[in-house]
């Protein structure tokens, strides 16, 4: 406990008063003390920790910090903290982040994700960085904890590329039919520019018949650019882009990319949507991708049915506790018990040129989106594969939580 003396003093007006007034060597002593026991306690922590001043100088800095950015012991100290992460910038009072990703956190911390941190040799890294203010030997000071998020930024990355693998190879099944498709828009544009040069060495010429068929070459236009877009729309390579999203038309643009394919296997599909659908959010090609999926695995399951019975129906309607639903039903066999606990298992498939990956990562789209993917037998014949997922005003308190 420090030590402390009295010793009288002069007032204002005039009169002694003895006052207390603490050793300065006690202070310096207790001064330490903390401080010490604040170093030894920062060491303890897992996460690699700095101390800030007002000014954004480090002050006190941890051993794992000084391993992740590839510093000596002390060698930080006093330099800014701008050095480690750019993103940072300090005033006077409180530390600012121009970074639109920094998110006030209800237990205090100010939040800084996917941050680009430099280490001693130069090379960047995707970090994570939590910021937290105090009051320490009479100053504002920060303590900034660093989390190192290369192995999740590469395990993300690695599966975004293995899901837009899965859908260029999906769409390689659709390669024939979606041929066939785009070729009848234009042989029609062909013949229609044809039937136009004769009618242009007419004399007189036909006006009117010459604008209808420019009228059919604008509409066979929009045909094949259609399918051109509904094609980019599915291979496109791009980052997570969660938006409010109407289903419905998600569902129509999958469905209208298999219409040829549903032709040459003789499969008549239905769709039956809810009006008062209301909207998620999510990424419109992940979803469209599981959607693909799951219709040209209904095709798949009656490929030995006759043709007559080939159907698959797709429901969209509202579900229970801010859910909506999507059913996606087919007339084939069905799945045997132990199939339909492996069917969502990564390389598992009884197609003979299936990868196996489709409802695997169909699966961890949806687990993505904070939704459900499973599937069951029907009561009759055939399969039933269901997707839960939030509603847009469920999925926003969700994530607010």
């Amino acid at each position: 406990m420090a030590s402390t003396r009295s010793a009288p003093r002069k007032t204002c007006d005039g009169s002694a008063r003895a006052v207390f007034e603490r050793d300065s060597h006690a202070d310096i002593d207790e001064q330490v003390s903390g401080e010490r026991y604040l170093r030894d306690a920062l060491a303890l922590l897992p996460l690699a920790t700095v101390m800030l001043d007002e000014r954004g100088r480090m002050t006190m800095v941890n051993p794992q910090a000084d391993r992740l950015f590839g510093y000596e012991c002390d060698e930080l100290l006093g330099k800014p903290v701008e050095l480690l992460v750019h993103a940072l910038r300090f005033d006077s009072h409180a530390p600012r982040c121009t970074d639109p990703l920094a998110t006030q956190q209800s237990r205090g911390l100010l939040s800084l994700d996917d941050q680009c941190a430099r280490r001693k040799d130069g090379t960047e890294f995707r970090a994570e960085i939590d910021l937290g203010a105090f009051r320490f030997d009479g100053e504002n000071v920060t303590l900034a904890f660093v989390i190192d998020k290369t192995e999740r930024y590469e395990l993300h990355r690695q599966r975004q590329d293995l899901a837009h693998l899965t859908r260029v190879s999906t769409m390689g099944q659709l390669a024939s039919s979606l041929a066939h498709e785009l070729n009848q828009p234009l042989t029609a544009i062909l013949s229609n520019v044809q039937a136009a040069q004769r009618f242009m060495t007419a004399d007189p010429i036909d006006l009117a018949e010459l604008h209808d068929i420019l009228n059919d070459i604008v509409q066979d236009d929009y045909r094949a650019s259609e399918v051109i877009r509904r094609i980019r729309a599915v291979v496109k390579k791009g980052d997570l882009e969660v938006i409010p999203l109407d289903l419905a038309s998600v569902m129509r643009d999958v469905v209208a990319l298999v219409h040829s394919d549903a032709i040459v296997r003789g499969t008549r599909v239905t769709l039956d949507i809810d009006t008062a659908l209301p909207p998620v959010r999510g990424d419109r090609v992940q979803l469209q991708q599981v959607m693909l999926n799951l219709l040209l695995n209904a095709f798949d399951a009656m490929n030995e049915v006759p043709p007559v019975d080939r159907m698959v129906r797709v429901t969209l309607k509202s579900a229970d506790n801010g859910m909506v639903l999507i059913a996606v039903l087919d007339r084939g066999h069905g799945l045997t018990a132990d199939k339909l606990d492996k069917i969502f298992k990564p390389f598992f498939t009884s197609k003979p040129q299936g990868l196996g990956l489709g409802l695997s990562i169909s699966r961890s789209i949806i687990d993505m989106h904070r939704g459900r993917l499973w599937a069951e037998n029907n009561n009759d014949r055939g399969a039933t594969f269901y997707v839960a997922l939030p509603a847009g005003d469920a999925a926003q308190e969700d994530k607010s939580r």
